[in-house]
This record gives C-alpha cells, structure tokens and sequence, in this order.
C-alpha cells in the first residue's frame, strides 16, 4: 500500500529486553499501524498492565502542545488504584515506563518527546508517570475531559536550556 510522502511510519515493537513480556493486544489488518495497544506484565510476574502507544498528530493531544512529527503517545492503565509497593517504593507501572521510555527513543530517533495525558482525577497513574521519569507539563481540556499533560525527553533534549539568556540572538 503506498503512503503519502508527509506520512508516518508505521509503529514499530518496543524492545524492552527480558524484563518484560511484551503481548500485542490489537493491531489493524490493512494500512499503517498507527496505534499498538499491549499487554505488559513482568517477566518474574506480577500485574498485568495495558499500554497504548499513539504517533501524536493522529491523537487528539496534537491540540494541546507544539508537538514534532515523530512524538509518540503512551496511554497506560494500571491493573489497580494503588501503583506503589509497600514500603515505598515504585510500582510495577514505574518500573515499566523507566524500560519504555529509551526503547521507544530506541525505536524512533526522530522522537524528540514522549506524553501521557492521564485524566486530572487519575491520580494513580500520575504518580506511576513521575515515578518513571515522566515530568507534568500542563493540563488541558480535550474532548474526552480534562487531562495532565507529562513528557519525557531525551537526555540530550532535556539538558537543553530554555532560559532566554541562553538562547542565541
């Protein structure tokens, strides 16, 4: 099937190596895959967690941010209210999105940024999201209800400065 020049490609497989077993859930027959929805659960066990993965100009959070060409989407939903561990410590979702997020940086080099848009009363999954690198940007209103906006970067992006000082001119 021919593409558009302008168009994605489609959504390649994270790699998270064998702390993870990774199962597709959904896939489109025909056309390009432009979302992968997973079943994720540790490769030592566990709970099972659902990932969705979006190119972000076909998500509707297109809306809410100036986003590049290659960012890409994750929609996550845990098996249950509490993400934390006893004692403390990160959740399974966590420890999840600390794999993810390089092997999706991996997959696509274009991707010059990551977003979760958990809903604003998902508080959960929020703090899986902080928990596993992800900071909060924002909120916004899409058409599904209000959401928090987080992004991950790339080491290298992150590190960049924003402050205007620094900015050539």
């Amino acid at each position: 099937m021919a593409t558009a020049p302008d168009a994605q490609p489609a959504l390649g497989e994270p790699r998270l190596g064998g702390r993870w077993v990774l199962r597709a859930l959904a896939r489109p027959p025909y056309g390009l895959r432009r979302e992968r929805t997973y079943s994720v659960r540790a490769a030592e066990g566990g709970p099972e967690l659902f990932l969705r993965l979006h190119r972000v100009p076909d998500h509707p959070l297109r809306d809410c941010y100036p986003f590049g060409a290659h960012d890409l989407a994750v929609g996550l939903t845990l098996p249950g209210a509490d993400e934390t561990r006893a004692g403390g410590g990160p959740g399974p979702a966590a420890r999840l999105l600390r794999d993810l997020v390089p092997a999706l940086f991996a997959l696509d080099p274009g991707c010059r940024r990551v977003i979760a848009a958990p809903d604003e009363d998902d508080t959960a999954t929020q703090l899986a999201l902080e928990s596993g690198g992800f900071r909060r940007i924002a909120e916004a209103d899409l058409p599904g209800g209000s959401v928090v906006l987080f992004a991950a970067e790339p080491p290298g992006i992150a590190r960049l400065s924003t402050a205007l000082d620094d900015m050539p001119h």
